[in-house]
Formats: C-alpha cells, sequence, structure tokens
C-alpha cells in the first residue's frame, strides 16, 4: 500500500532538520553528494525548498516528494535546477489544490558534484497559454550530454501540475509535460523543460521502468542515480500529478508517484545512473 510507503520514509526521515549531506563512493563524475531540504509539515497551500550544493560543487541532478498522508491532493510544480556563480542548488515547489486544507510537507534533493567539464544549464519555456495539456522538450547543445533534468510551471494558480520530466533514451534531450486539474483552468500558464548537460561521461546510461498502477520503483544495475525523472506518459495522462520523484541516499534506487493511476494505467521511472 501506498500508505506502508510514505510512512516508512517518513519516519527514517524524521530526524532531518532543514539539509542533510550523503557523500557516495567514488565515481567518474568526483564528488557527488546528495543534499536534502524539508519544509514544516502544516497546511500551508503552496511551498518551495531548495536543497543547496556544497561548497563549489554543482547540481547535476535531483527530485522532489511531496508527502499529504495519501489524500493525493498535492502536486509537483517547480523542479528547476539553478546554479550561478555563488551558488548551485536544486529547488522543488508544490501545491495544494484548492479546497485542500490537510497538512502536508515537501522535500527537495539535489545530487551535487564537482562542476563536470563543459556544465551547462539549458532551458526551454512554452507560449502562454490556457491548454488542457502541455509538453516541453530541451535538447543539449551539440557534443553534450544530459546528467539531469527538471521542470517548471508558472501561473498555475493551484490548478496545474506536472505529469512527467525526464531524459530521451539518447540522453540528449528533456521531456516534460504538464496539465491542468479535473476542473480546469482559465489563466494562461507556461511549462519550462530544464537540460543539466556536459561533455559526455563514460558508463553514462537510461535506466527506464514501466509498472502498473500509481507507483514505480527501480535501481541502478551499475552506477550511482545522476536523476531520477518519470511520471506518465507523453501523452496527457488524465487529471492526476507528480508526487514523488525519489534518489535514494546512496545513490542506487528511484521511485515515482502519481496522485492517481495515468489514463494508460501505467506510472515510469527513469534515472541516469553513471559510475
Amino acid at each position: 500500500m501506498r500508505t506502508n510507503r510514505f510512512v516508512a520514509l517518513v519516519a527514517g526521515l524524521s530526524a532531518i532538520a532543514g539539509a542533510q549531506v550523503v557523500a557516495a563512493p567514488a565515481q567518474a563524475v568526483p564528488g557527488r553528494v546528495r543534499v536534502v531540504a524539508t519544509t514544516p509539515n502544516n497546511n500551508t497551500p503552496v511551498k518551495g525548498a531548495n536543497a543547496v550544493c556544497p561548497g563549489t560543487t554543482r547540481v547535476v541532478g535531483g527530485g522532489g516528494w511531496a508527502f499529504d498522508n495519501d489524500a493525493n491532493r498535492v502536486r509537483l510544480t517547480r523542479l528547476e535546477p539553478l546554479s550561478t556563480s555563488a551558488q548551485s542548488s536544486y529547488f522543488v515547489q508544490a501545491e495544494a489544490e484548492i479546497g485542500f486544507t490537510g497538512n502536508w510537507w515537501l522535500e527537495a534533493y539535489a545530487i551535487c558534484a564537482t562542476t563536470p567539464a563543459g556544465y551547462q544549464v539549458v532551458q526551454a519555456t512554452t507560449v502562454g497559454s490556457s491548454g488542457t495539456f502541455v509538453s516541453r522538450i530541451v535538447d543539449c547543445p551539440t557534443g553534450k550530454k544530459l546528467l539531469g533534468t527538471g521542470a517548471t510551471i508558472l501561473s498555475g494558480n493551484r490548478e496545474v501540475g506536472l505529469q512527467r520530466t525526464g531524459s530521451d533514451n539518447g540522453l540528449t534531450r528533456s521531456l516534460a509535460t504538464a496539465r491542468e486539474d479535473a476542473s480546469g483552468f482559465s489563466g494562461n500558464w507556461t511549462l519550462t523543460s530544464y537540460g543539466i548537460c556536459a561533455n559526455p561521461v563514460a558508463g553514462a546510461t537510461l535506466k527506464t521502468l514501466q509498472a502498473s498502477g500509481s507507483v514505480a520503483n527501480s535501481s541502478c544495475a551499475s552506477g550511482s542515480v545522476h536523476a531520477v525523472g518519470g511520471g506518465g506518459p507523453f501523452f496527457d495522462a488524465g487529471p492526476v500529478f507528480l508526487m514523488k520523484l525519489f534518489p535514494s541516499s546512496n545513490g542506487s534506487s528511484i521511485g515515482s508517484a502519481m496522485s492517481g493511476t495515468p489514463s494508460h494505467g501505467i506510472t515510469e521511472v527513469n534515472a541516469i545512473c553513471a559510475p
């Protein structure tokens, strides 16, 4: 049951205060760590958490998880890699649907590493519209490959949620989808897709798993997780939304969850795995 999964994770993370850094073993991209940032548990309708990379490390991927005690009425709206000369981080935002007043909390996960050669964050944004379903793709520059992905909704007014973010099989483009909720939204909103790109990393692969229902879990066969993606299909999944894109603390496993089962009955999880 999803309740057991949520309860188990909440118990395991109950000691977290602010941000937690977990070191990874030696790797092709050195200095890799996972950072966690956590919000308070209350009924604030919109919450954001920023997992900040330590020192001069750069964000190479991330994820987020909104916990609403299985009410399934909170959705991720922002999974954004941020990188300036002063700081690098992964910012996560989630929003409760209008009318939901229960308590919930949010976690942001940043996967950080020593700056990879050719490091660059790219993005592409849709034209503002009130379309029910929107998708956006952004490509890495020629000769570079994806290390991580992300997506952000702006001006969704708690009536729009992310349905998917992740990489293509060739690790060259980041793909994101979003949708209005069942009641629709008359305002204009945008979707931005982000790609964290760098010179190709030897041994980097995309691991993908599809599972029936609203939850999918998998692991990297070799190497460690650089980014976690997935969710619904590339087409409209119906009025269900991403609640979880979770990279484990040891960099080996990944998980995704939707607020309900997508229209075609399958939830996907994928990870960019690298030594």
